[in-house]
């Protein structure tokens, strides 16, 4: 049989005593980064039946598009849309809209803050008439790194709420 010694019992009993505490200080802070990760990957909720066509982007400049729908109809998908994807509609006239995002404490301090610029016009393509609709998001001073291009989301947003409105 083997004799150990009481030094090596507890060199080994203060060995297995420093991994386990290792071990349970990494704990949280493995749970900590995937609260963050969790957080940083965080979009708002979707309208019923979107649920991919949420992503907001890193696209630059106008974007536009067509929607075979009246003016009216395509504003007011577009003003649910807005509301899905946390924006306040801030100025509503008969040939634009714009709205802010609210702000909020994320991973980058200062997050939120976007304005969303939409212009709707009728138009008529392929021969079909509808609403052109042309929107840019422009990005505040404050917070900046934490902002994103919402543009694409809320046009998604807003075909898809006139595709289950019809």
């Amino acid at each position: 049989m083997f004799k150990i010694s009481r030094h090596q019992r507890s060199a080994f009993s203060l060995m297995l005593m420093s991994g386990f505490l290792l071990a349970v200080l990494a704990l949280p802070a493995a749970a900590q980064r995937k609260e963050k990760e969790k957080e940083k990957s965080k979009e708002p909720a979707p309208l019923a039946g979107c649920e991919d066509e949420v992503k907001s982007g890193k696209e630059k400049g106008k974007q536009e598009r067509f929607f075979p729908y009246p003016v009216a109809k395509v504003k007011e998908a577009a003003k649910g849309a807005l509301a899905a994807l946390e924006f306040e509609v801030k100025k509503d006239t008969d040939k634009g809209m714009e709205a802010n995002k609210r702000r909020h404490i994320g991973v980058f301090v200062g997050s939120g803050g976007e304005k969303v610029v939409l212009h709707f016009a009728e138009a008529e393509e392929n021969g079909q008439k509808g609403t052109r609709v042309s929107g840019e998001t422009k990005k505040g001073f404050v917070g900046r790194v934490g902002q994103k291009s919402w543009t694409n989301a809320v046009m998604a947003q807003t075909a898809c709420q006139l595709r289950s409105a019809t």
